[in-house]
């Protein structure tokens, strides 16, 4: 089912909502809200550090916030630069008071959202406010596809062919795929390379000749011009650290997705299941779910796949999933050591279900900006970590 969020900045708004626990008394750092429209977190953060001449590694942050909305965040600076106040088009800077400490990534207990859902159809109304009296029983609290920006298409996961030993293949990934949001200039370069692919010298000249100076690309095609046999294995150590973290982190997520959706198979029946696609497959979410179920996976958490995943104390029959899973893959867990010359993998525990409070919308409206379409406004508060376009999808499927 097509839906629109964010035709507009208002139609998305996410506040964060502190853990005030963490907060240590003093009164070496000032505590700010900052409030921006359609900006992206870092990049609005690097304008702050300019703007007032502050180290950017001397702001501290809870999380990264959607760029494509109206956010409400808050931030630290050390106090010695003076309170500081800032109120722009798209940007509002206001001093909140003194805390002892900064402000550090995860030290929030969960945001609250406010989303108008767009686009829908007369006949989906009835449908969809069935599924807003069930929402508060939750949905799986899966990777969304903001997660998955590293994945050029289904299937095609860097990590995976790394670990796999196919190395040429996961560099053809990087030097050859490309999204819509490139710029034609690389776009360009990466059709040429697929179609060139093996004739480094010529690929070398035509980015000499178009004043292409990306270093990544210029480092790798260079060491494939001159390597040997071990020369797409070893072309890795040029790749930006930044971009193999997020390979390896993309392809946790996906078989995290996976495992998830292979453990609730085992207690929902088929008649409530409902699978939603997006970019790496399919999700499972339920129509219904027993309340003894619901009990039973509200506080559970499940393991990403690591290394070391064996050593970690994890939950009875988890294993059985987790190999499972790894089957479909081709892999096994001792392949994820391979990794480690990539980037090394970070085991976290992620909740199992993301269940929606403070749960609140109005009545369906006349969509003002698609003729013949209706919208409804859905205020609702969730934990850190879970995406709130998880609930709009369990909102919307029918």
């Amino acid at each position: 089912m097509k839906v629109k969020i964010r035709q507009l900045p208002e139609d998305f708004i996410v506040e964060e909502i502190l853990d005030k626990s963490t907060l240590k008394e003093g009164e070496a750092f000032n505590l700010y809200q900052l409030k921006k429209i359609n900006m992206e977190n870092l990049r609005t953060l690097s304008y702050i550090s300019k703007r007032f001449k502050i180290p950017l590694k001397e702001i501290g942050y809870c999380g990264l916030k959607d760029r494509h909305a109206i956010t409400i965040q808050h931030i630290t600076i050390p106090a010695r630069y003076g309170i500081l106040s800032l109120k722009e088009k798209n940007l509002e800077l206001k001093y909140l008071g003194k805390v002892g400490s900064p402000l550090k990534l995860g030290q929030l207990s969960g945001n609250r959202f406010k989303i108008s859902i767009r686009y829908l159809k007369k006949e989906h109304l009835p449908g969809i406010e069935e599924n807003l009296k069930r929402i508060h029983l939750g949905v799986p609290n899966y990777y969304d596809t903001q997660r998955f920006g590293s994945v050029y298409r289904s299937g095609e996961f860097i990590a995976r062919e790394y670990m796999m030993g196919n190395y040429e293949e996961a560099l053809k990934i990087i030097l050859t795929r490309y999204k819509k949001s490139e710029s034609k200039l690389i776009k360009d370069l990466k059709r040429y390379i697929r179609s060139h692919w093996g004739d480094w010298t010529s690929i070398l000249t035509y980015m000499k000749e178009r004043g292409i100076r990306d270093r990544m690309f210029h480092n790798i095609i260079s060491h494939l011009q001159e390597g040997d046999e071990e020369r797409f294995k070893e072309a890795f150590k040029y790749v930006d650290i930044r971009l193999k973290k997020l390979f390896v982190s993309a392809y946790q997520s996906y078989l995290w997705n996976e495992c998830v959706k292979t453990l609730l198979k085992k207690y929902i029946p088929k008649e409530n299941r409902i699978y939603i696609d997006y970019n790496c497959g399919t999700f499972l979410f339920y129509r219904d779910i027993d309340r003894e179920i619901l009990d039973t996976l509200r506080d559970k958490t499940f393991p990403t796949i690591t290394h070391d995943l064996y050593t970690k104390d994890i939950e009875e029959g988890y294993r059985e999933i987790i190999e499972e899973v790894l089957k479909r893959e081709g892999l096994k867990i001792e392949d994820f050591n391979r990794l480690l010359h990539l980037s090394k993998p970070s085991y976290t525990e992620r909740r199992i279900l993301s269940i929606p409070e403070h749960i609140r919308y109005g009545e369906f409206l006349e969509d003002e900006l698609n003729r013949g379409r209706y919208k409804i406004t859905v205020d609702f508060q969730l934990g850190k970590g879970c995406y709130a376009t998880m609930v709009i999808k369990g909102i919307t499927s029918l």
